[in-house]
């Protein structure tokens, strides 16, 4: 389901699962000082399920790509782009290709924004690839 929280700046985080790993975790805890920051935040996967979806905030999205792997998802996920026309597309390098395709498929204007599993590095890279967003 979308994120259906209303706000100026919309966010969507691709990520290739949701398992307990520290990095999906970063991820996750993103996600949720995203949203207390005031953006619509929807976290995208491949398979919808796995332990960290538990963890999510009922105000953010989950959006399952019914998938089974990230290498799969492009098109799956320039759909989602084309639908949801989030600002940013985050995920981690791993699957930034997946992203980079996703986003020329979808002829969308969103930035694409590579997770380095740190989170002051990524909210950094989140705040200068939005600008006008505080």
């Amino acid at each position: 389901m979308p994120s259906l929280t209303s706000a100026p700046l919309t966010i969507a985080l691709f990520l290739p699962d949701l398992t307990s790993r520290p990095d999906r975790r970063a991820a996750v805890d993103l996600a949720h000082g995203l949203l207390h920051a005031g953006a619509a935040v929807d976290v995208v996967a491949p398979m919808g399920g796995g332990p960290l979806r538990a963890s999510l905030d009922p105000a953010i999205g989950q959006i399952d790509l019914a998938k089974r792997h990230a290498a799969t998802s492009a098109l799956a996920l320039a759909r989602v782009v084309s639908e949801r026309r989030p600002a940013l597309l985050a995920m981690p390098r791993e699957v930034a290709w997946v992203g980079r395709v996703a986003l020329m498929l979808a002829r969308s204007v969103a930035k694409l924004v590579v997770l380095t599993g740190e989170a002051e590095a990524d909210l950094a890279a989140i705040r200068a690839a939005a600008p006008r967003w505080d």
